[in-house]
């Protein structure tokens, strides 16, 4: 899940791994070996804007993202889209959501995600300390970024909300060994502002008005090249 902070390393969004697979063999283990259902859990492939499930459907997996860009969605009663987060390799998705799903999933680009029973979940919890330490972890970090996502969306200007939307792509970037000044937006102009509270309009102005400032380039619509990091940080604090 996106960190959607302005504040560098409040939370750690790189990819977590929860599962960390292969897990360590338990002795007391008796009947259906948990890693070996987890090695056999055979990834699902989505195409992009193909939807992984909608909202009110049943939670019996929770879905770990192996490739791809996953965007969280609902809609509205008057019809509009609010994208809650969006999702990246290594994170877990519907494991908050007890019996239904509390959301939609849109795969933005080609995606492959492995379906975990939530029954397998479960056992791991009651049978294996640091698997729940680090489900409990997630959740409290989720938690946080959910807070700061909703402070992003009240309290700041057009340019702060993108200024702190790339920058935390550029973040995720550092964190997964990338190039943190070149961010490659999966994401539309749409999804981006759906996620963000603006029109496409806004969207499409405010990353000219970053452009044209000398902060960003724009090689391709898809393509984000970060000129002034300092700027930017700046300009994510209004």
């Amino acid at each position: 899940m996106l960190a959607l902070s302005a504040m560098p390393d409040t939370v750690s969004d790189s990819p977590r791994n929860v599962f960390a697979l292969p897990l360590p063999p338990r002795r007391d283990e008796i009947s259906e070996p948990i890693t070996e259902q987890l090695v056999q859990a055979m990834p699902s492939v989505y195409s992009a804007r193909e939807d992984l499930f909608l909202e009110g459907d049943e939670s019996s997996h929770i879905l770990e993202v192996v490739e791809g860009v996953i965007c969280a969605y609902r809609l509205l009663p008057d019809g509009h889209r609010h994208v809650v987060s969006f999702y990246f390799p290594g994170d877990l998705i519907g494991y908050c959501s007890p019996s239904t799903q509390t959301f939609s999933a849109q795969a933005l680009t080609k995606v492959r995600v492995r379906r975990i029973p939530r029954h397998l979940l479960n056992q791991l919890i009651e049978t294996r300390p640091q698997f729940a330490r680090r489900l409990l972890k997630l959740a409290a970090d989720e938690l946080t970024m959910t807070r700061e996502h909703m402070l992003c969306l009240a309290a700041k200007s057009a340019e702060a909300r993108m200024a702190v939307f790339l920058l935390a792509l550029a973040r995720r970037n550092r964190e997964t060994g990338a190039d943190p000044t070149r961010v490659d937006l999966a994401m539309t102009r749409v999804d981006i502002g759906d996620y963000l509270g603006l029109t496409i309009e806004t969207v499409s102005r405010t990353f000219s008005k970053l452009k044209r400032a000398g902060i960003i380039a724009l090689p391709r619509t898809t393509t984000v090249l970060i000129r002034d990091a300092a700027a930017l940080h700046e300009m994510a604090q209004g």
